[in-house]
């Protein structure tokens, strides 16, 4: 069977190819009345009609196709994959929305193959919880002005920009949760973004040995949890939690909300949940990067209550 053309579509509308083009594409500054908007909907939808991303790229100088890039390796958890499946969801709506494809690969910060980035031609790329050391490996794949949007990380450079947690306001309200008194304990994913880990650390105020960072497997997770089982426990991950109730379903813990999934825990689990949508920013953050890449747009910190 022949696959539907544009020119197909603007036939079938009754309008001119350059129309149906401006309307399937959303061109800016382009004054269409809205049944026409319509007509070549309507067409495009009876026929089936699928755009030609090669061909929309080079017409615009854009493939509309974006990248996530999830750094992890094997022996991370399973429960730091699950924690970003709600943010991938709501990020791909989003983009969508904006006519944006999203790609998403993982990349090994041992081994890191940067070759997905330079195939696929991305206008743009989510990093999350990237390495330092890795970081320009991976920036210098994309052409100037191409904006990488660094997220759950940090990194001492004002030209990318960052979404992180706000971890001191985090820890000031956990205090205020828990009693400024409180002996507590923190335990968080093994992330590979450093400086994530020393906000951690710098913002509660913990000794070192009050702080686990799940490197060490189940094994040490659950040394942790029987560790800690007459004190309160701050996590940072809905279902990192989970894994610990798992051990002793008995744990008192305060649960920091970074999946956007605080429906999952049991009632009795104290929480505390962002103000905003992690996804919604990021999604934000990036389509004001690609409307002007030289815009003055500052880090953005998300904080909980």
């Amino acid at each position: 069977m022949r696959k539907t053309t544009l020119k197909d579509v603007a036939k079938e509308a009754g309008v001119s190819i350059a129309t149906a083009s401006y309307v399937l594409n959303k061109a800016p500054n382009q004054t269409i009345p809205e049944e026409t908007k319509r007509r070549v909907l309507d067409a495009a939808a009876k026929l089936n009609y699928v755009q030609n991303l090669a061909a929309r790229s080079l017409s615009s100088g854009r493939t509309n196709l974006l990248g996530v890039l999830l750094v992890g390796e094997e022996s991370d958890l399973v429960s730091k994959y699950v924690s970003y499946g709600k943010f991938l969801d709501e990020l791909e709506r989003s983009c969508r929305a904006k006519s944006y494809h999203l790609m998403v690969t993982r990349i090994d910060p041992k081994q890191p193959d940067f070759s997905i980035i330079a195939e696929r031609k991305l206008d743009g790329v989510f990093l999350i919880d990237a390495r330092e050391s890795s970081f320009y490996r991976v920036s210098e794949k994309f052409p100037y002005g191409s904006p990488l949007l660094l997220v759950d990380g940090s990194i001492e450079d004002s030209l990318f920009r960052k979404l992180t947690p706000n971890y001191g306001q985090l820890f000031r309200t956990v205090r205020a949760r828990l009693g400024e008194t409180s002996t507590f304990a923190v335990v968080h994913e093994d992330y590979h973004n450093q400086a994530a880990i020393q906000a951690i650390r710098s913002a509660s105020g913990l000794d070192p040995g009050k702080i686990k960072q799940t490197n060490d497997g189940d094994e040490g997770l659950r040394a942790f949890a029987d560790r800690h089982r007459d004190s309160p426990v701050v996590v940072i991950g809905e279902f990192l939690a989970l894994r610990l109730l798992a051990y002793r379903p008995s744990l008192d813990l305060l649960v920091v909300c970074t999946s956007g999934c605080p429906e999952y825990l049991p009632e009795r689990i104290n929480r505390l949940v962002p103000k905003v949508s992690k996804a919604e920013a990021a999604s934000a953050m990036m389509f004001k990067l690609l409307e002007n890449s030289e815009t003055a747009l500052p880090d953005l910190m998300i904080e909980f209550e």
